[in-house]
């Protein structure tokens, strides 16, 4: 058959989300999930397991049956749920919010792009956590704004650096972005931690916007913060969804709330840029929104607690377990979220050269999947383990990475090996 030339055609692909694409967790996992078989492959879920609680299918059911999700909702919101987000919030909060202060998206995601898209400008930067959830870097990329990225202190429990912070803010910076409970690292920042953060984004003239998805899983000693506590001291962004407090990540339904302080976000023409944006984009689905209310009010507290209680036992099994690996080091055992921040001693393996190297010979050799610390944002050399899971499977996921680890660092078993995968 004839091959017809591209050229004749008055149209082409456009590549204006290439580089971008490539800083989203998705471009790793699908390469790694490839070297697989996938009938035997161990992986983190691309979301949490679906365990959603009577209260939330039957507040879904009811939605339907009674015609409140059937019809399309504001662009901003169904009202019902942003009253119910706002009552929801402000349980933690001395700052009351409004239910016009907060905007329904579809999930997290989405209102990460609407924190980023309200805000970008020319010759606007932002500061992004090194490591940490990557989307906000892809937009960033897409949007064409600079990122800049702020680093942690490992050793003080992966607090910010705030002399990092301040070493890469100027006079075209509008935001810094926080994680907490921080994915992937697995701390919670401490009141006073936060309180200074504040502090320091009042003096640069910035606003905080905090990814507080993983609120809910906090299983440590250090309880949870809301960012928005501080919302006296500087304007605050909340970024939330029912995803992973509730295990409904297939469900799409989040929000972005604004902790206002005195009037900021409305004299600079915030509110009006995201009614505006969100007039052009997607909408959360309306029957989720709908049943929003009863999933916020009548989740019983039992259904946390069963689930931190789950996601301790795993942390302390996993961090247990990796610490009889010596080529790899957890110095940290998370207090909230459900992965382990691993990093590999490099120096100890004969035949794996970086992160992405260790992660794709791990998928190929032993149909485990775990994620390089490259998707996290420039951090090569760490990886990060999913403890969500029963304990057989963790138990086994942890064999086959401790065999995997004993082969690669010992040069007699890997050059064997190595030889039988090329034969």
């Amino acid at each position: 058959m004839e091959n017809k030339c591209c050229g004749d055609w008055n149209f082409s692909g456009s590549h204006a989300a290439r580089e971008a694409s490539t800083a989203h967790l998705g471009f790793y996992s699908s390469k790694i999930l490839a070297q697989c078989d996938f009938e035997k492959t161990i992986y983190p879920p691309l979301g949490e397991p679906a365990l959603a609680h009577d209260v939330a299918e039957n507040a879904v059911v009811q939605a339907v049956k009674n015609g409140r999700g059937n019809a399309y909702a504001p662009s901003i919101g169904l009202p019902a749920a942003k009253k119910a987000v706002a009552e929801y919030l402000n349980r933690d909060l001395p700052k009351k919010l409004a239910p016009e202060d907060v905007f329904m998206t579809v999930g997290c995601k989405q209102a990460i792009e609407l924190a980023v898209d309200l805000l970008a400008k020319p010759k606007a930067n932002v500061l992004i956590p090194s490591p940490g959830w990557p989307w906000e870097v892809a937009r960033s990329i897409y949007k064409k704004l600079e990122i800049r990225k702020y680093t942690f202190h490992p050793e003080k429990n992966f607090e910010i650096d705030f002399e990092s912070v301040g070493k890469h803010a100027d006079e075209n910076t509008f935001a810094i972005f926080i994680i907490n409970p921080h994915n992937p690292n697995g701390n919670t920042y401490s009141r006073d931690h936060l309180e200074k953060l504040a502090n320091l984004a009042k003096k640069l003239k910035i606003m905080v916007v905090s990814d507080e998805v993983f609120r809910w899983t906090v299983f440590g000693n250090n309880p949870f913060v809301p960012m928005a506590t501080f919302s006296d001291i500087v304007p605050v962004m909340t970024l939330g969804s029912i995803s992973k407090g509730w295990c409904l990540p297939g469900w799409r339904t989040g929000w972005l709330a604004l902790h206002d302080l005195d009037g900021v976000f409305k004299c600079t023409e915030v509110v009006s840029a995201a009614k505006e944006f969100l007039g052009i984009t997607s909408k959360p689905p309306t029957v989720i929104q709908a049943a929003i209310p009863t999933i916020l009010d009548e989740t019983p507290q039992s259904f946390f607690d069963t689930r931190q209680s789950f996601l301790r036992h795993k942390a302390e099994l996993a961090y247990s377990r990796l610490d009889d690996i010596p080529s790899l080091k957890c110095d940290f055992i998370p207090e909230a979220c459900t992965f382990l921040w691993t990093k590999l001693i490099l120096h100890k393996f004969v035949d794996i050269k970086d992160d992405v190297d260790f992660c794709e010979k791990l998928a190929r050799e032993e149909n485990l999947v775990v994620l390089p610390g490259i998707a996290f944002g420039d951090l090569s050399g760490w990886v990060r383990h999913s403890i969500d899971m029963d304990t057989l499977t963790l138990d086994i996921a942890f064999d086959k990475l401790t065999d995997f680890c004993d082969r690669h660092t010992n040069f007699s078993l890997a050059t064997a090996s190595s030889t039988t995968d090329g034969a």
